[in-house]
């Protein structure tokens, strides 16, 4: 599982009632959710939620969710009781709160011998301190093919600031957007995918395409979402436009010269073959922009 994969994933708080159905694909092209035990559940209704989830689970043991599901559990306890719950093996992994050097750690002594995968959230002050990422990096590359992404908690590092996401800007106007480029640049030519921060506005759909094509162009290829609405633009802005495919496929031809141009623009195999895969990937996923044909006879 990569961070294509998972599209726009929704957070859903564990105590909402169509947390199940959308597992079982009531939302029409959902690939991913995650189920929140953490900030999306206040003190006094954990013990609810570990109880809801309990119920998702042990549905799951029965008849195993159609989406990638993950858990976002409230500590590293609460991790244990999950694990130990039936119908845990069904859901893709975990999504790790508040994630740092300091209890990394304890996180991979529960998850080390597990098979799940887990996604590390950067909520904290290690965003704006580049030598804090190295290090976390450095101790998650062991366990690189379990990560799906590196996800970014955008509105507990602008809580930092005491600051909330502007409504009329995307993210990357703002301080939001040095936490992204500092993570980005950090994990992902390690092999890291990232997954870009929630855009909390969503009955702004037009900035949150906006933002999204920004996502893309900083190499971020999942975004967090709030509301199902928030599903169809991220996953649209995804799909490759035509001239794109048609570069992708010819940089990663055998054939191709060492530098050639098209449509007034330079191609060069040895640099841009790692773009030119991850566009065929996404036309795979998602399908080619401006088209109608089926996803698989774009890319053959």
């Amino acid at each position: 599982m990569n961070a294509i994969e998972l599209g726009a994933t929704l957070y859903t708080p564990a105590l909402n009632p169509a947390a199940l159905d959308n597992a079982y694909g009531a939302i029409p092209d959902q690939r991913s959710m995650a189920i929140c035990l953490e900030d999306a559940i206040r003190d006094d209704e954990v013990l609810q939620a570990e109880q809801a989830l309990a119920a998702i689970l042990n549905a799951f043991h029965t008849l195993p969710p159609k989406i990638h599901v993950f858990v976002r559990p409230r500590e590293i306890e609460m991790l244990v009781r999950i694990l130990r719950m039936p119908g845990a093996d069904a859901i893709a992994g975990f999504i790790l709160p508040k994630t740092t050097t300091a209890n990394l750690a304890h996180w991979l002594s529960v998850l080390v011998h597990e098979q799940h995968c887990f996604m590390p959230t950067i909520e904290g002050e290690e965003a704006f301190d580049i030598a804090a990422l190295g290090r976390l990096k450095d101790l998650l590359l062991p366990y690189v093919d379990r990560v799906p992404a590196i996800r970014i908690g955008g509105n507990d590092i602008l809580g930092l600031l005491a600051l909330r996401r502007s409504r009329s800007r995307t993210a990357y106007d703002g301080p939001l957007g040095v936490a992204i480029r500092n993570i980005a640049s950090c994990f992902l030519p390690h092999g890291f995918g990232v997954a870009a921060p929630v855009f909390e506005h969503f009955g702004d759909t037009t900035l949150l395409a906006q933002e999204v094509e920004l996502d893309l162009e900083h190499g971020l290829l999942t975004k967090t979402a709030v509301h199902p609405c928030q599903i169809a633009p991220i996953q649209q802005a995804y799909r490759p436009t035509l001239a794109d495919m048609y570069d992708a496929r010819s940089i990663l031809d055998s054939q191709a010269r060492a530098v050639f141009g098209s449509e007034g623009s330079m191609c060069e195999p040895a640099t841009h073959s790692r773009w030119a895969g991850t566009i065929i990937q996404r036309a795979r996923t998602y399908g080619v922009a401006g088209t109608i044909l089926p996803a698989q006879t774009m890319v053959a």
